[in-house]
């Protein structure tokens, strides 16, 4: 009896505790070890921008065979554990960031690869950090994205814009330029980088103009940086609106003064279809991205044109008819590589776990080598280069010095560098001397308006009548000022 009661006290336990917790609902525990499938997912710009868009998400397809097909002591991720791709079309606009991005996540994206343009991979943050996956864009750089409260989960191994600005503020003071004009795109890729060199430069910005990204009619802006006689244009913005802009500046005839070209159009897809923006570019000079071009480089160059990859759009051109890869390719390429030794490391899919493993990620890509900063973005470097034909010939560089705390302009010695503007200069000792001046200096047609005072001219006998008059009412004023007589009684 007495054991019949505590028993029956047991399962009365048991079956209070069943009643009070049967509505609570039990949390998932977060895995700490990799699933036999990693989702990644992969949004490009193809359609909206065929030069690009397709040979970047090929880059990023070729790293996954790479490494799915890795064995031994080469192999990355664990045995068993292979990568799937879901490759996005983003239509090169941030609407479609966040189409892609949202159909990234229902699919149960574990980390993503993307975008191009800075403002779709600003959309994309937005719908991916809420849900905590790691994002890694192979190609934006505004400096906006550096904002960590906005977005936490952003990466890059692209330069960040804020590196580019001090590099061509730099290469601007190494010329000797103080006075400049501004051309960019009015999204928050291209005011927030005119706004950084401003700040940057410290020289006076004649004119700032900017246009919507697209837009086909651009005679106001050139008219005003026309007018306002600069010493040099700097553009910003990518190669579709390059195109637009060049073209026009040749019709008013000022592809002449020196034009510096940012990454985003300092590169052959910008005038590979169009023989007119080829001319107009001509002797301008600019910055890209510094590959250091590493062995890596070159075997991935390899690879893009062995035939085994004929299978994917942009290799199977490149072998028929030559044509390069386009520049950001190797970094689409590189982001994937990356991603795979953070989930390695990880060795989870866990947002947090992941993107701590990730900052300390360091590869040595087909791009640059690769090594994160506190902000989990590149150390930028950048060459400066100047258009020749159709190729971009380096003159300089932009990378932090051996022992040095901060990155500076070493430019090459070179006898004699022609610019758009005919001047002649020599670059020795890191240091530029003028052998020749433009062939047209710029002149402002801006009117302005002085107003002159003309003061008449005094003859002597207008002289002699003044004098006169002026000791007369002296002494007019010295009677009037005189004390009265006092009258005595």
């Amino acid at each position: 009896m007495k054991y019949f009661k505590q028993i029956t006290q047991i399962l009365l336990g048991m079956v209070l505790l069943s009643i009070l917790t049967s509505g609570v609902t039990a949390v998932p525990q977060k895995t700490t070890t990799l699933p036999a499938e990693i989702k990644i997912g992969g949004v490009f710009p193809i359609v909206q921008r065929p030069d690009a868009g397709p040979d970047r998400r090929d880059g990023f397809l070729i790293a996954i065979n790479e490494i799915n097909n890795q064995t031994g002591a080469d192999r990355i991720l664990p045995e068993g554990v292979t990568l799937i791709p879901n490759v996005q079309d983003d239509d090169n606009s941030a609407a479609g960031g966040t189409a892609a991005a949202q159909t990234l996540i229902a699919w149960g994206a574990d980390i993503v690869i993307g975008s191009s343009g800075s403002s779709v991979s600003a959309a994309m943050a937005t719908e991916l950090t809420p849900q905590k996956i790691v994002q890694i864009s192979y190609a934006s750089s505004s400096p906006a994205l550096s904002d960590r409260s906005l977005y936490p989960y952003f990466m890059r191994v692209s330069s960040s814009d804020a590196d580019q600005v001090k590099s061509i503020a730099g290469l601007v003071n190494k010329f000797g330029w103080t006075k400049g004009a501004t051309i960019s795109t009015s999204d928050s890729y291209g005011s927030s980088y005119i706004d950084y060199f401003t700040a940057e430069w410290g020289g006076t910005v004649l004119t700032a103009e900017q246009f919507d990204a697209g837009a086909t009619d651009i005679t106001a802006q050139i008219q005003a940086i026309k007018n306002a006689a600069p010493e040099f244009i700097l553009g910003h913005f990518i190669d579709v609106d390059a195109a637009t802009v060049m073209k026009e500046a040749k019709v008013q005839g000022i592809e002449t003064v020196p034009w510096i070209m940012t990454d985003g159009w300092a590169h052959l897809g910008t005038f590979s279809s169009d023989e007119e923006v080829e001319a107009a570019m001509q002797l301008h000079i600019g910055t890209i991205s510094s590959y250091d071009r590493q062995a890596e480089y070159y075997t991935f160059n390899e690879t893009w044109y062995n035939p085994m990859w004929n299978w994917l759009e942009g290799p199977a051109r490149s072998q028929s008819d030559g044509a390069p890869f386009n520049s950001y390719a190797p970094f689409a390429y590189d982001a994937v590589y990356v991603a795979a030794k953070g989930l390695a490391a990880a060795n989870s899919v866990d947002g947090d776990i992941l993107l701590a493993a990730m900052y300390e990620v360091t590869h040595n890509g087909a791009s640059r080598e690769i090594i994160f900063n506190d902000l989990g973005e590149v150390v930028s470097q950048y060459n400066y280069v100047q258009l020749s034909g159709t190729s971009f010939i380096p003159f300089g560089t932009y990378k932090l010095q051996s022992g040095g705390a901060q990155a500076t302009p070493i430019l090459d010695n070179l006898n004699n560098l022609t610019l758009a503007d005919g001047s002649e200069l020599m670059i020795e000792n890191n240091a530029i001397t003028q052998l020749k001046g433009p062939d047209n200096p710029p002149t402002s047609t801006t009117t302005t308006t002085t107003t002159t005072t003309t003061l008449p001219k005094i003859t002597p006998e207008a002289s002699y009548w003044g004098i006169l008059f002026t000791i007369c009412c002296l002494v007019i004023q010295r009677k009037r000022n005189r004390p009265p007589k006092l009258h005595r009684g």
